[in-house]
């Protein structure tokens, strides 16, 4: 018989899970046009990577997905977001994305 290994958990992945399950700091672009959007999820990902936050919880809606998008093209490029991914709680499934910040060196 055979032995099937998981795969493990990345801690990044781990703080996102942990963070849909209990809080996270937030941003809430919902409602803004992309370009405030945009400079308003820089502030909270530098805030949020100065002040070594784990997980910071991105709300920008569900509607056409011009923020969602907007939100995923910038995480591709922050250089302190390592990992992302969209919630997979019920109620926020397509309208929040959550990103684990790096640690600081």
């Amino acid at each position: 018989m055979s032995e099937q290994r998981e795969k493990p958990i990345s801690e990044y992945e781990a703080a996102i899970f942990a963070a849909e399950l209990g809080s996270a700091e937030e941003v809430d672009l919902h409602g803004m046009d992309t370009e405030s959007a945009m400079h308003e999820l820089d502030k909270a990902l530098n805030h949020g990577f100065m002040t070594e936050v784990e997980v910071i919880k991105i709300i920008h809606g569900r509607g056409e997905q011009k923020l969602r998008n907007a939100v995923e093209s910038y995480l591709k490029k922050c250089q302190f977001v390592e990992l992302w991914r969209s919630s997979n709680n019920p109620a926020e499934v397509g309208g929040v994305t959550y990103a684990a910040l790096a640690k600081k060196k």
